[in-house]
């Protein structure tokens, strides 16, 4: 039987994490034989780290950091600290649906290392405004076209790898925010892995912890920096 670990990387998400975390076991439960929630946190503001140690359980685990690291940061401590063999991550928001978790481990067990959704694959069913909309697509065609990446969306919050091969990707990975996806992609690309791209049920949050106009700028700084040192 296989475990299956599920990170969620969470900040300041005090108002939906409860009600989000119950969800999610619920839905897990009718999809998965084995599993884990762990929720990574750090840096919260709010009472974030109250309730997550209120939802404490033989399914949920938590890691808590005083300070802001960032996403990556909570993802890649969170990849140490599972006891899954297959990890997967999400966002906390619940934005990509739970539903869809049953391909996020199928094409592992058929021999792909990663498994990340696709809010642009054929079959995806999203919702969101038309300018996070072109952002997103802008941030994608950057990536292909500078990065050499193969994929069609690098930043979607429902992600999924074997922790066996993939471990040592997610070690090297260096950016702890929000870039972290993108380099983590690209640098498994370039060891050879197999990546699987699934369809997804995404609606975008009200709520978002993207902040549109800081966090696109931050990520193009990102993107050339690891540009010009991974030439």
């Amino acid at each position: 039987m296989t475990k299956v670990s599920v990170v969620l990387p969470v900040y300041n998400e005090g108002k939906v994490l409860k009600g989000n975390v119950q969800t999610l076991i619920r839905k897990l439960s009718g999809v998965l034989d084995d599993f884990e929630i762990i929720i990574s946190e750090n840096g919260s503001t709010d009472d974030t780290v109250e309730i997550a140690k209120g939802l404490e359980s033989d399914r949920v685990r938590i890691l808590h950091e005083d300070k802001r690291l960032g996403k990556g940061a909570a993802i890649k401590t969170a990849a140490e600290y599972a006891r899954g063999s297959i990890i997967i991550f999400m966002d906390a928001d619940l934005a990509s649906d739970p539903k869809n978790i049953s391909l996020l481990v199928e094409p592992l067990e058929k021999g792909a290392a990663i498994v990340i959704g696709s809010r642009y694959h054929p079959a995806s069913k999203t919702r969101r405004s038309r300018v996070r909309d072109f952002a997103s697509r802008s941030f994608n065609w950057l990536v292909r076209t500078m990065l050499g990446s193969k994929l069609s969306d690098h930043q979607c919050g429902f992600k999924s790898f074997r922790k066996d091969i993939v471990l040592p990707i997610v070690n090297k990975t260096e950016d702890q925010r929000w870039f972290w996806d993108t380099e983590f992609l690209v640098r498994a690309q370039r060891e050879g892995l197999e990546i699987t791209e699934i369809p997804v049920v995404w609606n975008e949050s009200g709520d978002s912890r993207f902040k549109l106009v800081d966090d696109s700028v931050n990520m193009a700084i990102a993107l050339a920096r690891f540009k010009l040192k991974n030439w």
